[in-house]
């Protein structure tokens, strides 16, 4: 929590609204968390104080940090605060040098994605993810028809987002399933899926962090020899050793508000999938295999492995 800083009220009173936006999910998706967390950073700099350096340091913490799966707005923090100062206008910098970062690489995904959509192509899509809508936008833009099936991701139902948002941009052969119906429609119905693409939250070495029910869904793609294809930017790398205990659970009644009374939840919100042979990852170092991230994620944006200024002290 943003507590114990010395701000003025107004600056204070948005920065914790942030806080809570990123905790309860009025704020999704990793970018724009990513962002949110750059918002609460500039936030602080329009406050006088002297120290600079710890302040907007604790302020960004206690944003990128609010949810443990988000490693593009912990690794803002990481780049951000590599050097202390006593200028706000330099953390402001870093902070607009972070964000083109973040549009720069997501331009190049972009571009290597579409390359893998194709005329005819039947592709499923599971949860919401701006990075894989913008690349079937841009694929449907350029002339390319092929047909998307998404789920409809329980229990916040973030599908629904995601076929809104491809229909309102024009793309015309668009379905929705119940998330249960995926291993069916491989298996049983055998309807033909070229290709599965999916978004991250998280990059680790062995394996990536995206909604629940994408494990299932990887397993069955895996014993169908159908390609999965992850997209995220290299910037979602987390160099720390992957820990189950990052993977948030949320309240049971985000399933069944009115539950009867003793029922008990299991709530997580994330699967953790493996990388495997039918696994690629597309990136701004383009198509790679799951085993590459940590070298290329790192050596692209070495901050990574490296620790803040202020985890010295």
């Amino acid at each position: 929590m943003v507590v114990g800083l010395n701000m003025h009220g107004y600056i204070m009173d948005k920065i914790i609204e942030i806080e809570k936006d990123i905790k309860t999910l009025r704020t999704q998706g990793a970018t724009n968390v990513a962002l949110a967390t750059l918002a609460g950073i500039r936030l602080g700099a329009n406050n006088n104080t002297k120290s600079v350096f710890q302040t907007l340091y604790k302020v960004a913490k206690a944003l990128a940090y609010a949810r443990p799966t988000e490693p593009l707005a912990q690794n803002a923090v990481r780049f951000i605060f590599q050097k202390e100062s006593k200028d706000a206008d330099f953390y402001l910098e870093r902070c607009d040098c972070y964000e083109k970062m973040i549009y720069d690489a997501k331009a190049k995904m972009g571009d290597t994605g579409v390359e893998v959509i194709h005329d005819g192509g039947i592709y499923l899509t599971h949860c919401h993810s701006s990075t894989v809508v913008s690349m079937f936008v841009k694929a449907w833009k350029m002339g390319k028809r092929f047909s998307v099936i998404a789920t409809e991701t329980r229990p916040l139902y973030q599908g629904r987002i995601t076929v809104k948002e491809l229909l309102d941009e024009g793309l015309t052969n668009v379905s929705l399933i119940i998330d249960d119906a995926v291993a069916s429609l491989l298996t049983v119905h055998k309807t033909r899926i070229d290709a599965i693409f999916l978004g991250a939250d998280l990059l680790s070495y062995n394996g990536f962090v995206n909604k629940i029910g994408t494990l299932g869904i990887c397993l069955t793609a895996k014993k169908l020899k159908v390609p999965v294809y992850c997209t995220s930017i290299l910037l979602k790398f987390d160099p720390r050793p992957f820990d189950y205990q990052v993977i948030e659970f949320r309240s049971g009644k985000e399933i069944w508000s009115g539950a009867p009374k003793g029922l008990k939840f299991y709530t997580p919100v994330f699967d953790y999938i493996p990388y495997a042979e039918n696994i690629k990852i597309i990136s701004e170092k383009g198509i790679i295999k799951g085993s590459k991230i940590n070298s290329l994620a790192t050596l692209l944006y070495s901050f990574i492995k490296e620790k803040t200024h202020a985890e010295y002290i």
